[in-house]
């Protein structure tokens, strides 16, 4: 969920897969749980597992802020863009903050396939993810100026 314990379990063949991944729905346009006969719902896999990405690489989600988060959670993109980098510096060091954000979930296994846009002082990052389900492509905007 939100607040994950990636805690584990030992597959049949002695290695360690992690449970089915589930998360709240969400209702992005709407700031809510996303309703189906006026509850909330929980989805999974790699549904839930979008919710996830969106939420660690959102500007709000900053690493170390918030104690209730651990320590892994979150992300360091406005240190980024901070660095006041151009170009293909900045690019290099979306991509490593992106992957470093993500990686920390067992269920991700790789992030690549960047591509990059830029439109006025917006800078929209798209990307694969990889993960234990499949795969997904995903992007995150942020601000350059």
């Amino acid at each position: 969920m939100i607040f994950p314990d990636w805690g584990v379990q030992t597959a049949e063949n002695g290695g360690e897969e992690p449970p089915l991944y589930t998360e709240w729905a969400v209702d992005w346009d709407g700031g809510a749980f996303a309703l189906r006969d006026g509850k909330p719902y929980t989805v999974t896999g790699d549904e839930a597992l979008k919710i996830w990405v969106r939420y660690a690489l959102h500007p709000e989600n900053v690493r170390f802020l918030y104690s209730a988060h651990s320590a892994e959670y979150g992300n360091q993109l406005a240190d980024c863009m901070a660095e006041r980098a151009g170009g293909d510096i900045l690019e290099s060091l979306l991509r490593r903050e992106i992957r470093e954000t993500l990686l920390v979930s067992p269920y991700i296994t790789a992030v690549d396939g960047f591509a990059f846009t830029r439109q006025g002082s917006r800078l929209t990052v798209c990307f694969r993810v990889d993960t234990v389900y499949g795969n997904f492509t995903s992007e995150s905007e942020v601000l350059t100026a």
